[in-house]
C-alpha cells in the first residue's frame, strides 16, 4: 500500500474510532454497570451526557489549534489522547468517575471532525468520494460499537471494553506519527 493510501486509511480508522469510543459506555451501562453498581440504566446515561457535550463544544478549540499549529499533530493527539483516556476510564469505581472519564473522552473525540475532515478535504481531489468513504468508516464505528463492546465484555469484562480499543488507538497514533 502506498503512502497516500496508508494516510487515508489512518484517517478512516480515526473516524471509526471516534464514533466507537463515544458509544462504548452505552453498551457497558446496558449490559453490566446497572447491575454491578446498582444504578438504573437511565440514571447511568446521565453520566454520558457531559461527554457528548464535550464532543461538540471542544471541536471549536480543536479546529483552532489545528489551524494554528498542525493538523497531523492534532491527529496524533486525538489517537493517543482518546486511547489513554479510555484506558484511564476503565479504572472508574463510581458513576461520577466514569462520567469524568467520558467527558475527557468527549474532549479528545472532538478533535476528529474539524481536523480529520479538514485533512481529507484539503489533501486530495475527488473530495466527494473521499468524504463519503470517510463517512462510511465513521458509521461503521457507530454500527459496530455495541458488537465490539459486547464481545469484549463477554471475553474480558467491561473494563476491557475501554482498555483494548484504547491500546489499539495509541498504537494507531504511534503509526500515524
Amino acid at each position: 500500500m502506498d503512502r497516500d493510501r496508508s494516510y487515508f486509511l489512518m484517517l478512516n480508522i480515526g473516524h471509526f474510532l471516534d464514533h466507537l469510543f463515544t458509544l462504548v459506555f452505552a453498551t457497558v451501562a446496558a449490559l453490566v454497570l446497572y447491575r454491578e453498581w446498582g444504578v438504573g440504566y437511565a440514571d447511568l446515561l446521565a453520566y454520558a451526557t457531559p461527554g457528548f457535550f464535550a464532543f461538540g463544544l471542544f471541536s471549536l478549540p480543536a479546529g483552532w489549534i489545528a489551524d494554528k499549529w498542525s493538523r497531523d499533530g492534532m491527529m496524533v493527539v486525538f489517537f493517543v489522547g482518546i486511547g489513554l483516556t479510555s484506558i484511564i476510564t476503565s479504572f472508574a469505581q463510581t458513576p461520577l468517575q466514569i462520567g469524568m472519564g467520558l467527558f475527557v473522552i468527549g474532549m479528545f473525540a472532538a478533535i476528529y471532525h474539524p481536523v480529520g475532515l479538514a485533512i481529507v478535504t484539503m489533501k486530495w481531489k475527488n473530495t466527494g468520494m473521499r468524504i463519503a468513504m470517510n463517512g462510511v468508516w465513521g458509521n461503521l464505528g457507530v454500527a459496530s460499537a455495541a458488537l465490539i463492546t459486547g464481545y469484549l465484555i463477554d471475553h474480558g469484562g467491561w473494563r476491557m471494553a475501554f482498555v483494548l480499543p484504547g491500546v489499539f488507538s495509541i498504537g494507531m497514533g504511534i503509526i500515524y506519527l
